[in-house]
């Protein structure tokens, strides 16, 4: 090396002197330069100017586009090819064209709208590369009308049928319109026949107050919710023109879907994009209703949307479309791809089942890394608060570091499901989830627990389990009466079919009691058909604390429909009709429809509800929506934890093994670069807040110092107290669920003041520290005392069960040896562990 130095010195005084003429001082007379010829180089051509690239081939869509009777405009899009595999949208940066103009015309937001019957080619032009579609105008010798197809829309888009105006359950000044359109012949009546016609006028139809009052030049406390002029004040002034029917000519018959074009599309760059939504009809009828549809968009800060279907996402990021026409909810997902320049391995990432395919693919597609593996001390932790709600002691700790094998995290994972403490934790869990509590269920609720305690003791396959507690008769507190306890859960049969709906299929049909769900296909008339199935229900004998109340049937039972004011027939979610006999339970062919292996809805829901436990959120979240405006974050992979979950004949522990040991589940909390933004996608765990019993317990357990709560058995973890109904102060601060007028489905825990206060102030903590009886005080009777790097080292695996670091050993060591007390110190340090936030998250 010194020779190398020596040679590069040498090198750079050579250097030196040849461009100073010599080393030292320059002598004082130099000789006379010499005179040389100036030789003029010949000056190189100019390089090729490089050919500037041509843009990709632009593509336009639909490439047949038809206008039938009715139809008074279309959108059209054009895109070209990103440079990363995406797309980008330039329909409102075309020069567009139609030819012959007489058939239609097209505005620069590639609208076109008919003008008479025959053929044209719609061109658009960027930046030199054209792309053509073909038009049909179709004749319409008589406007055809349909109320429902061609107003309604537009006074649901003009927000004249909301809750806040004329939608009200009373309407406004004397004018009831339904909520958001659900009763287009009742609506009808409302506009073109009530109050003497009034609102119609057939010898001037401009004239008209339903005109006057939405374009705002009668005084409308609305205010002008119809442009004059406008396209959708002329379809108002041509049908009222017509004579306002509520039909005529040719209808297309029911509204029968919804298609957003383009489908999930991913985009270039952060962008506009345009999107078509056109509405499907029985006939076969399809309608472009761009400017007619309602939109949504999840997350304000990743894109917004104009009434007339332009999209901009506004980052690098994901964002879920929710798209309404009338009775049809459609979702779409726009997004970019998040690290354009990424380079990553994703083929060399180990995949321990299909969670991880399913994960690390939709990673890939959209470039965002995954975070490595966890460390095996942070996994040991994570799993063994997941399974048991218990942290690992510190000799686990010692022995799971010291395992070599690479089955090691598998292996403690089959350990974890076979402890009492899985079946007390998880019994929490699925308590939560049916709200048993004494204060809901009286003198029922020990049985309830007990029945659903023996069911996950014995790992009964869910579908079983909740099969038996929607069809259970008889008396909630005899010796098999727990699953009774269900039918005396709300005070009708309309509750009953609410929460069945939401625990078991992840659906929320509240919204449609009262009107069609504004933002899901649920009908007023579904709601009634799934109530009807439990309107035989009887809740016989007295209630309460004391009560012997009895579940049987009573044949005659009935819901009343809303609307119709009729008796309302039982029918599934599905739109099938329920026959039995005047005698028989409905709810079986409800139950057996709900767990039938095609079911779209409840292998989903329980696999989400499963996930959301293990990860903190729901691949859908919240874990009890599933509607068309909650779209899951990977629908493939929860379909595919929908369909193992039905293979494997609905057995819960197998969910939940398949789950903790797929390497997505036992990824590092901590993030790398290009997914530090990431909080929906997976690609490394997120930190949890401790639950209420993980919190008390762990506290418990690495003092040594047990909780105590009423009851015989005072001393015991917090985990063996499933009912909120028992009295502890630890369990209410920290958030236990109270189950009386509902919860999460995840256990939601924030840091609080309260909760500050209640450790930093309080003697949960302090008293369990300084108590005699405590792992601090047993630890200065032992012979010989440990030293400070012994109570550093003890201190970090007690409470957050890993060695401590050097630097912390370093550190911690020398602050317990210059302390006054070594005890007094060490319970400071123990004290200042229990309150770190590594202590109380879940990571």
């Amino acid at each position: 090396m010194v020779r190398r130095w020596f040679a590069w010195g040498a090198l750079g005084i050579g250097a030196i002197a040849f461009f100073t003429g010599g080393c030292g001082k320059t002598p004082a007379t130099s000789p006379a330069p010499v005179s040389t010829p100036i030789v003029q180089r010949p000056v190189p051509p100019p390089p090729p100017p490089v050919p500037k690239p041509e843009p990709p081939p632009l593509k336009i869509s639909p490439q047949r586009l038809a206008l039938a009777p009715g139809d008074d405009g279309a959108q059209v899009l054009a895109e070209i090819a990103g440079e990363h595999g995406g797309r980008r949208d330039v329909t409102r940066n075309v020069l567009w064209s139609i030819q012959p103009s007489e058939v239609a015309a097209i505005g620069g937001d590639g609208y076109v709208r008919r003008r008479r019957p025959g053929r044209a080619t719609i061109s658009g032009n960027f930046e030199g590369q054209v792309g053509t579609a073909q038009l049909t105008v179709e004749d319409e010798a008589e406007h055809p009308w349909s109320f429902a197809e061609d107003i309604v829309p537009i006074l649901t888009r003009a927000g004249c049928n909301t809750g806040g105006c004329h939608g009200r359950a009373d309407g406004q000044n004397g004018f009831h319109l339904s909520l958001f359109g659900y009763d287009p012949a009742g609506d009808w009546q409302a506009v073109a026949r009530d109050a003497g016609q009034r609102r119609i006028s057939r010898f001037d139809p401009g004239a008209s107050l339903l005109l006057g009052k939405a374009t705002g030049r009668v005084p409308h406390p609305g205010g002008q919710r119809v442009v004059p002029e406008s396209p959708e004040y002329r379809t108002l002034l041509e049908w009222v023109k017509a004579g306002a029917p509520e039909a005529r000519g040719k209808t297309h018959g029911p509204l029968t879907g919804l298609s957003v074009e383009p489908p999930d599309a991913r985009l270039d760059e952060p962008g506009p994009l345009q999107l078509r939504v056109v509405a499907h009809y029985a006939d076969g009828h399809v309608r472009d209703v761009t400017r007619l549809a309602i939109y949504r968009v999840n997350d304000d800060s990743a894109a917004k949307i104009d009434a007339r279907g332009n999209v901009s996402l506004l980052r690098r990021a994901e964002a879920d479309l929710v798209v309404r026409y009338q009775s049809q909810v459609v979702s779409t997902r726009l997004a970019t791809i998040i690290n354009p320049g990424l380079e990553f391995n994703y083929a060399k990432l180990t995949r321990r089942n299909f969670i991880d395919e399913e994960l690390f693919k939709r990673l890939e597609s959209l470039k965002v890394p995954p975070s490595p593996r966890s460390s095996d001390t942070a996994f040991l932790r994570r799993v063994s608060l997941d399974l048991t709600g218990e942290q690992p002691l510190p000799e686990q700790v010692r022995e799971f570091l010291a395992d070599e094998h690479a089955d090691k995290r598998t292996r403690l994972v089959d350990s974890l499901l076979a402890k009492r403490e899985f079946s007390l934790f998880w019994r929490i869990k699925f308590g939560d989830l049916l709200q048993i509590t004494s204060n809901r269920f009286g003198n029922g609720a020990a049985r309830y627990q007990a029945w659903i305690d023996e069911q996950l003791l014995k790992n009964a396959p869910w579908d079983q389990t909740v099969r038996t507690l929607l069809t259970a008769l008889g008396k909630p507190e005899d010796a098999e009466g727990g699953p009774v306890n269900y039918a005396l859960d709300g005070p009708d049969a309309k509750t009953q079919a609410e929460q069945t709906a939401q625990r078991f299929l992840g659906l929320r049909i509240r919204c449609a009691q009262c009107h069609d769900h504004p933002f899901d296909v649920w009908t007023q008339d579904d709601y009634f058909g799934l109530a009807a199935c439990f309107a035989k229900v009887q809740r016989a004998g007295g209630g309460g604390m004391m009560g012997k109340p009895q579940v049987k049937l009573n044949p005659d039972g009935q819901v009343e429909h809303l609307r119709t004011k009729k008796p309302a027939s039982p029918r599934l979610l599905d739109g099938t009709l329920v026959k039995v006999a005047n005698e028989e339970d409905p709810r079986k062919p409800l139950a057996d429809w709900i767990t039938r292996p095609e079911n779209p809805y409840f292998a989903r829901a329980t696999a989400n509800f499963v996930w959301a436990q293990l990860f903190g959120k729901g691949i859908a979240d919240p874990p009890d929506d599933l509607s068309r405006s909650n779209p899951p974050v990977h629908p493939e992979l929860l379909d595919a934890l929908g369909k193992h979950f039905v293979a494997h004949k609905y057995d819960l522990r197998d969910l939940i093994r398949t789950i903790v040991t797929s390497e997505a589940y036992g990824l590092s909390s901590s993030t790398v670069p290009g997914n530090e933004q990431d909080t929906r996608l997976f690609s490394h765990q997120v930190p949890r807040p401790l639950t209420a019993h993980q919190m008390a317990d762990a506290i418990a357990q690495v003092t040594e110092v047990q909780n105590r709560f009423p009851g015989a058995n005072h001393k015991r973890l917090a985990i063996e107290v499933p009912d909120p109904s028992t009295a502890s102060q630890i369990l209410d601060t920290f958030g236990r669920c109270l189950r009386t007028n509902g919860c999460a489905s995840v256990p939601t825990p924030a840091l609080s003041l309260g909760q500050s206060l209640l450790l930093i102030g309080g003697d949960v903590i302090e008293s369990k520290i300084a108590s005699p009886n405590g792992y601090v005080a047993n630890l200065f009777t032992l012979d010989p005392p440990p030293g400070p790097e012994d109570i550093v080292e003890n201190l970090y695996l007690r409470t957050l069960c890993r060695p401590a670091l050097p630097e912390e050993i370093s550190k911690w060591s020398a602050e317990l040896k210059q302390a006054g007390s070594l005890r007094e110190a060490t319970e400071d340090l123990f004290w200042a562990l229990l309150n770190s936030r590594e202590f109380a998250f879940n990571h």
